[in-house]
């Protein structure tokens, strides 16, 4: 029952999106906090199948995406 409500909660976190604007301007910490959110749910349901590197190259490319939108923005 455990492992259900976390899987839940993993992915309802990853659907919630990209961070609001506001605090997209908080800097580095939002970004590392949303994409290691992400990559948590990579690692639940893609990382048996995919593999765990594919789930680091993801975690790196999120908070290098993030970083240049919050340098953009």
């Amino acid at each position: 029952m455990r492992r259900v409500l976390m899987i839940l909660s993993v992915v309802a976190l990853g659907l919630a999106g990209t961070p609001p604007q506001a605090q997209a301007a908080k800097g580095e910490a939002v970004c590392e906090g949303y994409c290691v959110t992400v990559a948590a749910g990579c690692y639940v349901f893609v990382g048996f199948f995919a593999g765990k590197d594919k789930c680091d190259a993801m975690y790196e490319g999120c908070v290098a995406g993030c970083k240049a939108g919050l340098e953009e923005g």
